[in-house]
């Protein structure tokens, strides 16, 4: 599903160059969730950002590749992106207002995303929202619909968010800590619906947390970030019941094995 290879990203100033992630390379197959796990700082929003084009203007692609669909998403131009995001892939970041427009109505930016890929008429576009919300478990959902981002609750912004992401039925879904901004108590909802989403379409999907327990729980397999590059990665159960690396071994002893040894075998079914 996405193949990424080699992936290099600096970032530049005026004198200098600091290099954020280098020579990053793992796979998400088909029909499989992927967690890209690290520390703060470790690369794993820029490793996000660079495969789906996302970085700030100071950010730079200087190598690598990040196959999706028979498509170099380091190379395709501004109109295959546009094609591919949203439609092919669909993208969850962390803070749900940031990914929202303040003074556009939900049902506006849901409209907005629909017509960027389809032409659709008002009534199928208010269908379709309402569906997808409902899908999520949005509570009112005509009332979410007329109104606007500041209305919502950061966890039923969130809901919003997922629903907006699932418009077009993505066979990649790319969620960025999304929970980080929400209460412990919202969270496990939160992540319950993505995986639902994900697996209720046979989709595949790159988690991206902190959270040992989370990979554990919710994906197959892991990727581990350090400092801006990959040190181990492998099946869930492989990597958590027998690390390699010191620094895996250093992230699963500061966590209690409650969280995720139970998880880890059934995920794999052992």
């Amino acid at each position: 599903m996405l193949t990424v290879s080699g992936l290099t990203t600096e970032f530049r100033t005026r004198v200098s160059g600091v290099r954020a992630i280098e020579d990053i390379s793992f796979e998400v197959p088909q029909g499989v969730a992927v967690g890209l796990v690290g520390e703060t700082g470790s690369g794993k929003s820029v490793t996000i950002r660079s495969i789906l084009g996302l970085l700030p203007v100071s950010g730079h692609v200087v190598g690598g590749r990040a196959d999706f669909d028979g498509v170099d998403l380091l190379r395709a131009n501004r109109k295959q992106l546009r094609d591919i995001r949203g439609r092919r892939i669909g993208f969850v970041a962390q803070n749900p207002f940031g990914s929202l427009n303040p003074i556009l109505s939900i049902e506006k930016q849901f409209a907005n995303v629909i017509r960027a890929h389809r032409k659709a008429s008002r009534a199928e576009i208010r269908a379709l929202a309402l569906a997808r919300l409902e899908s999520v478990q949005v509570r009112g959902p005509e009332r979410v619909l007329r109104g606007y981002a500041h209305e919502l609750s950061g966890g039923m912004a969130q809901r919003v968010v997922i629903a907006l992401a699932m418009l077009h039925d993505p066979p990649l879904v790319i969620a960025d800590e999304p929970t980080t901004a929400l209460d412990v108590t919202v969270q496990r909802q939160i992540l319950d619906l993505i995986d639902a989403q994900v697996s209720e379409g046979n989709r595949s999907l790159l988690l991206v947390t902190h959270d040992l327990g989370v990979v554990a729980q919710y994906c197959r397999r892991v990727v581990v970030m350090k400092s801006g590059h990959v040190v181990e990665s492998g099946a869930v159960a492989d990597v958590f019941t027998s690390p390699e690396h010191p620094y895996t071994k250093q992230l699963l002893a500061a966590v209690p094995p409650a969280p995720w040894s139970s998880a880890a075998k059934e995920v794999t079914g052992a």
